[in-house]
Formats: structure tokens, sequence, C-alpha cells
């Protein structure tokens, strides 16, 4: 087995979205550019196949015993509870065979290539608009760490995934990348606010309509997730009462606590922008439902890994909700898990 390593700061990509060109953070010129991120295995794996995949046969995984919430985005969870069961879902590293790094990056380094004649294999994303960088760079504050890598590493993933498989004919494709991109400008889940309310005039400058409204409520509605009901009166609606029937929903949004009115098309939306938030929080092997018998603790040498996550529950139903009322406009397929991964090879089909 491989241990990959976390790189330090200036082995990270720069803005410039190109993964051949990498820079050091140091330059006289300026000193603090802000740095896209990179891409792991994991993400890369993603990218390429457009599902979540169970790794237990690419990877085992070793306790993290640096990780630091304090330096994190979850720095303002006091309880000693909850920050226990964040270690125990956060706190480990891959480490990847050397066969299974070699077969993801070649599925990578394809789903990249620009392939006019080739619709399976969606191409690499556009280059992000220099204002936007230089609005994150100098006027907000992205520098917090993510609990698997830096804030930028997930944001920049996030961009790539959703360039790649949100529906090229569903609502919201126009907007999705970028409102990935920023989708925690206004407010991360613990309560980490990149961006000071009194730039929000500046930050609308920068995007559309659509954007902005789905930037600036995205806070919510990932509260809204988190709690649970909203997304359960949701898929309690039956046929007599479907889904259509709702005209609009109105929420306060949290940077400002100023009330906003979305279409029931823009909720749909909103929630798919969920969907693809919450991939990059899912445990890496041993994937389970809580009713699934093989959710027992796996031991790896390093310790015990527990496999039902609130993550990966909160997903599940949410992929549900959007899958039985028709309105999953991403591409995400099911994910695969460890007995389909000895008889379906990974596609990188884009409907």
């Amino acid at each position: 087995m491989l241990c990959v390593p976390r790189k330090g700061r200036n082995d990270l990509l720069t803005a410039t979205n190109d993964s051949s060109k990498k820079h050091s953070t140091s330059t006289n010129d300026n000193p603090k550019a802000l740095e896209l991120g990179e891409l792991d295995i994991r993400r890369k794996c993603q990218i390429a196949t457009g599902r979540v995949t169970d790794h237990r046969h690419d990877a085992t995984l070793r306790r993290n015993h640096k990780l630091d919430l304090s330096k994190s985005i979850f720095a303002n969870v006091t309880s000693p509870i909850a920050r226990y069961a964040l270690y125990q879902q956060l706190g480990w590293d891959p480490m990847w065979s050397d066969a299974s790094i070699s077969r993801i990056q070649k599925l990578y380094d394809a789903s990249q290539q620009q392939q006019a004649s080739d619709e399976r294999i969606p191409p690499p994303p556009p280059p992000i608009p220099t204002e936007i960088l230089q609005f994150m760079n100098k006027e907000c504050n992205f520098r917090v760490e993510h609990a698997d890598g830096s804030f930028m590493d997930h944001l920049r993933f996030l961009y790539d995934f959703t360039h790649a498989w949100y529906k090229n004919d569903a609502p919201g494709y126009t907007s999705a990348p970028l409102v990935m991109l920023l989708h925690s400008i206004t407010g991360v889940g613990t309560n980490f606010f990149p961006m000071e309310v009194t730039k929000l005039p500046k930050l609308q400058t920068l995007l559309s309509t659509e954007e902005f409204k789905h930037v600036v409520v995205f806070p919510t509605f990932l509260r809204l997730l988190k709690q649970r009901t909203f997304i359960r009166e949701l898929q309690s609606l039956s046929s007599s009462k479907s889904s259509s029937s709702i005209a609009s929903v109105t929420i306060h949004r949290v940077l400002g606590n100023e009330s906003m009115t979305l279409t029931s098309e823009e909720m749909w939306i909103a929630l798919n922008y969920q969907l693809i938030h919450s991939l990059d929080f899912l445990p890496i092997t041993h994937l389970a439902t809580a009713n699934d018998d093989r959710s027992s603790n796996k031991f790896f040498y390093y310790g015990y890994y527990h496999p039902d996550s609130p993550f990966l529950s909160e997903y599940f139903e949410l992929y549900h909700l959007l899958q039985s009322k028709g309105k999953l406009f991403v591409d995400i397929k099911p994910i695969q898990l460890e007995e389909e991964e000895e008889e379906e090879n990974c596609s990188t089909t884009k409907t």
C-alpha cells in the first residue's frame, strides 16, 4: 500500500485551473495569492465517474492524529460529544494501493481531455472569471482548513464536479458551477463566515441574478438539510398533493437574516446543489446505511472506523427525495458498493 501524504502549501495549484502549472505562494508580486486547491484520489474518482464509490478494495485507513478541528470549519463546534463524533468520522487518512492510484488517475486524465467527438467524456471546466478570484482573494477569508485538506481543495472539487455532471438541459445548469464555487461565501454550516455582510452588494455585481440568489440561500438550505424535517415533509407529499403543487418557499438567509422567496423550481435546484455538496463529506470505505447488516464498525490496524455517518444518511435521504420526485438534475449515479465493484466497471457516461 502507498500512503499519499498531504502536500504542503507550496504544492497546491494556483487559480489558473491548469493542473500542469504549479507555483509557490511566496512570490514577491503577490505573496498571498489565493490557491484554487488540488484534487485527491477520491475526488478525482468522483469527477471521472460521476458517482460515489466504496473504496474498501482500493485503500485502507490510517488514523490522522494531526487533525486539529480548531483550525478547520468545525472550530465553532464546542460540544465534547460532537467533537468526538467528528474526530471519529473525519480523523482518517486513506492509504491507497499503487494499482488503485494508477487506475483512478487514468480515468481522471481521460475525463479531462477535450474530445468533442466523445460525449461520454466530460470536458475540463472553464477558467473561473478573474474578477471573482480577485474578490475571493482580496475581500474574503477562505484560508480556514477543511476537514480533508484545505478549504480551496473543497471548492475546486465542487466546481469541477458540477461542471462535469450537472445535466446541461436541467434547470440551474448555467448557474451551477459558480454557485458551487461560492456556496460557502455567505456562511458555512458551523457559522464561519468567509465574507462580511457589507460585501454583499459587491458580490451581487459579480454574479447573475440567479447565481446570487442561490449563493446567498445555500447556507439556509444546508441547515434545512441537517435538520431533516423539511426534506421529510417534501418526501411525504403524496401523488394527490404532488411536489408540483408547491408554488414557492420563503426562507431567511443566514447572512443578514433577510427574507427571500424561491419558486418551486428554484427550491429543487437549491436541493440539487446541496446533494453535490454532500458528496465531499461521505466516508471513503465501507459505506452502509443505518439498517444494513454490514454497518458494524470496521477494524483497521490503527483503530475502528465508523461507516454509519450522519453525512451518509443525509445524502441517501436527499438523493432518494430528488430521484423519487423526478427532480434529480445532476447525473449522480447510485453509490457503487462492494458487490457491484466486482461486476461493473466505472462508467463515464454523461446524460
